[in-house]
C-alpha cells in the first residue's frame, strides 16, 4: 500500500512538472486544442488533475514564447503549435533519449 502511494506521488510531481512537455507534445500530437481538453487529456493518460489555473498558466508562458498560439474565433481558445512549438519538441525529443538511457543506467 505504501509503495502504490509512493508511486502515485512520484507520478503527480512528473507530470505536474512536465506539464508544459506534455501539452507541447498533446498539440503535436493532436492538433489543436482547448485548455479544458488539455486538462481532460492529462487526466485521462496519467490519472493527473492538473488546476485549470496550472494549465491556463503554462499555456500563456508558451504563448509568450512563440510556443503555441491561441484562436478564439470560436467560443472557446484553442491552441495549437507554431513553428517554433514545432522545432522545440523536436528538441524535447532528441533530449528525451539521453534522459531516458541515463535513467535506465541509474537503476
Amino acid at each position: 500500500m505504501l509503495e502504490t502511494e509512493a508511486l502515485k506521488e512520484v507520478n503527480n510531481s512528473v507530470v505536474k512538472r512536465f506539464v508544459d512537455v506534455i501539452i507541447l507534445g498533446e498539440l503535436k500530437k493532436d492538433g489543436p486544442l482547448s485548455g479544458y481538453d488539455i486538462i481532460s487529456l492529462i487526466l485521462q493518460k496519467f490519472h493527473v488533475l492538473i488546476s485549470p489555473g496550472k494549465v491556463y498558466s503554462v499555456l500563456y508562458a508558451l504563448k509568450r514564447k512563440g510556443l503555441i498560439k491561441g484562436d478564439s474565433s470560436v467560443k472557446k481558445r484553442i491552441y495549437t503549435l507554431t513553428s517554433k512549438g514545432e522545432r522545440a519538441v523536436m528538441g524535447v525529443i532528441e533530449e528525451s533519449q539521453s534522459l531516458l538511457r541515463y535513467l535506465l543506467n541509474l537503476f
